[in-house]
């Protein structure tokens, strides 16, 4: 997991409303974000926060320094450390005097969660959330009935928020957890691609959700025209509007390439007509379909392949991709790319929506959720 979603809002939702009267009062500030290095001899700590701006920290002897453990929102039960126990990686909230250039701050107090800490709480979400997580598309939203309905796979499920559940909508260009902005259902449109953190209830159709983020993509087929690894940015033919499109590809996007059997096998089954519920097996050497989870067992079975290395991408290949809607017209950031599917593009018109709509957004990452 690359993202800090669920430790800021531990930290910032939890922990900053049980600071102290004195660090609301005027003239104070405070800043979280991850420490990119520590300069002990000055008593200073380079953070970049998290709006991606960089700032310089500066320590005093009196300043606190108090490690939280994950998940724990009372101040009180952390335990004082010693500046020489800060390192690049650490998340941190210093609370303090900003200069007037807002280019500094000096820390009074500093809460702070280690990098082993973090490593730990990343892996105890990224397998929550292959767990209990489910990616689909948005068929209907109700915001007053507190409704979301959502076809993931052949399922068609209902989510249900509460008032304690954390929604965001992802970022017009980013794909990442980290990057989303707190949302409310009443933004959430049909045709969004949605996914949630929840217990399932009855007969699984009904999911109680803790956690959801959502955004609007696109998912489309195309044919490359170029490739350039050094700039990691692909040019594609849209095939439907036959319009040019750039995208680029940064370290959250997922590429794979199938099989020519799989292929193969996968026309069969989004031809018109074919029994989607009981597709055909799997050739040996493609990767097994299990599980309830995360958008089908199509999502599953497209995490397991091996990711493709951008320059094995060549001119004239088919792909199907999801791409964030972008802020600047004819570039866009890929999600996830899809190469070996020229067979599902003779066999169903459908595909690309079928298939890229239901993979899930940032692969086995997920907790970024998790990379979400």
């Amino acid at each position: 997991m690359k993202s800090f979603w669920v430790i800021g809002l531990s930290i910032c939702a939890g922990i900053l409303s049980a600071l102290p009267l004195a660090a609301q009062v005027p003239g104070h500030g405070r800043a979280a974000g991850a420490v990119t290095a520590v300069d002990a001899a000055a008593g200073q700590i380079s953070l970049k926060t998290d709006p991606g701006e960089p700032l310089t920290v500066n320590t005093s002897d009196q300043t606190a320094i108090i490690q939280i453990r994950p998940g724990e929102s009372d101040v009180k039960k952390g335990t004082r450390a010693p500046f020489s126990s800060l390192s690049p990686g650490d998340r941190i909230v210093a609370l303090g005097d900003f200069s007037a250039d807002q280019k500094t701050l000096q820390a009074s107090s500093i809460l702070v969660m280690t990098r082993a800490d973090l490593s730990d709480l990343q892996q105890k979400d990224r397998a929550d959330w292959q767990k209990r997580g489910t990616t689909g598309t948005v068929v209907a939203a109700n915001p007053a009935a507190k409704i979301v309905t959502i076809k993931a796979g052949s399922r068609t499920l209902t989510i249900q928020p509460t008032l304690d559940t954390d929604l965001r909508r992802y970022a017009p260009d980013s794909a990442r957890f980290a990057d989303a902005k707190p949302s409310s259902l009443a933004e959430i449109e049909p045709g969004d691609q949605l996914r949630v953190l929840g217990n399932p209830t009855g007969d699984g159709s009904v999911i109680k959700a803790e956690k959801i983020v959502f955004g609007t993509f696109r998912q489309l087929a195309a044919t490359v025209t170029s490739v350039d690894p050094a700039t990691d940015e692909i040019r594609i033919k849209d095939l439907a509007n036959k319009k040019p499109l750039v995208l680029r590809v940064d370290a959250d996007s997922t590429l794979r390439r199938l099989p020519e059997p799989m292929a193969r096998m996968l026309a069969r089954r989004y031809q018109p007509g074919a029994d989607r519920a009981a597709p055909a097996a799997p050739p040996a050497a493609a990767p097994p379909s299990v599980g309830r989870g995360n958008g089908g067992d199509i999502g599953q079975l497209l995490d397991r392949l091996p990711a493709m290395p951008l320059a094995e991408l060549k001119p004239g290949d088919a792909v199907m991709v999801s791409t964030t809607m972008g802020t600047e017209a004819g570039h866009a950031t890929a999600v996830m790319l899809l190469a070996g599917v020229e067979p599902l593009l003779t066999a169903s018109p459908t595909a690309t929506r079928d298939i890229m709509g239901g993979w899930n957004l940032g692969g086995e990452s997920g907790a970024d959720m998790g990379n979400q």
